[in-house]
């Protein structure tokens, strides 16, 4: 009886375990089939999207969306229309790409074409701007509405100037701030905290030279090959850091290549700086130097202090010695004087004593005459030592003075390339010894080239100095900020996460971005990108720039005014 109740027990545990295995089993194919079901809408759904690319495409993909609508297809019939697909994909991306190499050749025609035209100065460097920039910009389609929106601009502009040629061009000043107009006057500023700029500090000044290019480009042709040779000779003359490599390599392709008069201005300060960094190190060495020369001059005085302690000591015991001696002499006398019996004994010996009575006598006054003498020139020697340390003390001063020069950027009053060597040096040191993150950034301003060609480089520098003051405004003290060359800036954030800097420097961008200039009505922004790499173990100065530098293409290439990041996992 036992054992049926067992067997039956059994039996029923078997029985529920096989309806909860047949629940999971309808759950799991429930899951399985819900899963099919949403991934076949995706496929509709990009099948769509992929329409009216080619005929033959779109007749493929609507019947693959039959197939998927109507059953289960076979997965043999799914890799053979797989296939076919991406043939006709391949096919249709050529055509495209062709397409918009006709469309690019079109425009580019266009241009052309009105670029024969007489146009003021503005336009036809507009114009020829945009004709470079198609080359680049044409194999992405993305890139083709903003290209025919600047083109639909520059062509409004042309037949404005075309119908009505007297109409004069604004100033860049009017145009920038809004001339003194009423209605233009006022600046869209951004809240109280954003800049502490005022209009006055924004006014950009214009110069005449940049609005006579075509008068003064057949000049600057006939010295071109002169200056290129002098500058090349020049850089080929001077040894530069290796840290500067990079530098060198770029500006000797600057100068190879045919120099524009407007650019040789920007061309000459990249050079100056590069000249700057190798007397920075110079001047390091010679520091060093008079380091050195300060420790000899220590040990030389402490010689001198214990030189002289030593004659003290001599001429303390050569007294002794002359006393004692005498004191021997007078006790000899006394002796032989009581010698009764010996008479020309006595009187020799005392003939003798005599003498070396006078001898003692002798030398007792040299030895004095001797310190005398050496006394005077230890007296003399202590005040040439004098006059070193105080000559020494003139030359670290103004030292100190070409050194504090030598490391600021004469333009925007920063801290220059070779500051940023140093610092960036310290900032690592510091970084391998206490393990705590830092930052490095480097920043460039966006479409600066363009302020130089359209309003002149008395404007690019005015720019330039509003930017260096707005960054060094917007970080720490303990924070470092340089220009490293032309538009381009770098800064350290030591204790900072690539987090926090990216913080930091996003409000730096939104805040540079707010600077109210304006053309009448119209504000015009001049924007920075941002490129940011946080310190890791390992690498060294060029390549933590490397990789920060990367990240500034990169936020290039994502369409300017932002800040990406660049570290190990990042570039995993």
């Amino acid at each position: 009886m036992s054992n049926q109740s067992d067997l039956k027990k059994e039996l029923e545990r078997w029985k529920d375990k096989y309806f909860e295995q047949g629940e999971s089993f309808d759950g799991q194919k429930k899951l399985i089939q819900d899963y099919a079901s949403l991934m076949q809408r995706i496929l509709v759904r990009v099948s769509l999207a992929a329409e009216h690319t080619s005929d033959e495409l779109d007749g493929e993909l609507a019947s693959l969306r039959s197939a998927v609508r109507s059953a289960t297809p076979e997965k043999n019939d799914l890799e053979k229309r797989l296939k076919r697909i991406d043939k006709l994909i391949l096919a249709a991306d050529e055509s495209k790409q062709q397409n918009l190499r006709k469309v690019a050749s079109a425009l580019e025609s266009i241009i052309d074409q009105l670029l024969t035209l007489k146009l003021p100065r503005k336009q036809k460097s507009g114009l020829k701007k945009l004709l470079k920039s198609i080359a680049k910009r044409s194999s992405n389609i993305q890139e083709y509405p903003a290209i025919l929106s600047e083109y639909a601009k520059l062509q409004s502009e042309v037949l404005s100037v075309i119908v009505d040629p007297d109409k004069k061009e604004a100033g860049f000043l009017s145009r920038l701030l809004g001339g003194g107009s009423d209605e233009n006057a006022s600046a869209d500023t951004a809240s109280g905290e954003d800049s502490s700029l005022s209009e006055e500090d924004l006014e950009l000044e214009t110069d005449d030279a940049s609005n006579a290019a075509e008068e003064l480009a057949p000049g600057f042709s006939s010295v071109a090959r002169h200056i290129r040779n002098t500058l090349s000779n020049l850089l080929d003359q001077l040894a530069f850091p290796s840290s500067a490599t990079r530098e060198v390599a770029k500006l000797r392709g600057q100068i190879e290549k045919e120099l524009v008069w407007y650019e040789l201005g920007p061309t000459l300060d990249d050079l100056s700086n590069l000249i700057l960094s190798v007397v920075g190190k110079g001047q390091r060495e010679f520091s060093n130097f008079l380091k050195v020369l300060d420790e000899r001059l220590s040990k030389v005085q402490d010689f001198l202090v214990e030189s002289q302690s030593i004659d003290d000591t001599w001429q303390d015991k050569n007294e002794k010695f002359d006393q004692h001696m005498r004191d021997q002499v007078d006790e000899m006398t006394q002796r032989v004087g009581k010698a009764v019996d010996i008479d020309d004994l006595k009187r020799s010996i005392s003939e003798h004593l005599d003498s070396i009575s006078s001898a003692v006598d002798q030398h007792a006054g040299d030895a004095v005459e001797h310190q005398q003498a050496k006394e005077e020139e230890v007296e003399v020697l202590k005040e040439r030592i004098k006059a070193m340390e105080e000559e020494t003390r003139y030359i670290r001063k103004r030292l100190k003075e070409e050194r504090d020069k030598a490391l600021k950027d004469s333009l925007t009053s920063l801290p220059n390339r070779e500051a940023y060597d140093e610092r960036f040096e310290l900032e690592l040191e510091r970084y391998k010894r206490y393990k705590k993150p830092a930052t490095l950034v480097v920043a460039d301003i966006d479409f600066f080239k363009s302020i130089n060609d359209n309003y002149g480089h008395l404007s690019g520098d005015k720019v330039l100095q509003i930017i260096a003051k707005e960054i060094q405004n917007r970080i720490r003290k303990t924070d470092f900020v340089a220009r490293y060359g032309g538009e381009e800036f770098v800064i350290i954030l030591p204790e900072t996460d690539l987090q926090t800097a990216k913080q930091v420097i996003e409000k730096v961008r939104e805040m540079i971005g707010r600077l109210p200039f304006h053309f009448r009505d119209e504000k015009i922004q001049i924007t920075m990108s941002f490129g940011l790499s946080v310190f890791e173990e390992g690498l060294d100065q060029g390549q933590l720039f490397e990789r920060a530098d990367s990240a500034l293409y990169q936020a290039k290439e994502n369409g300017r005014n932002r800040a990406e990041v660049r570290s190990e996992a990042s570039s995993d």
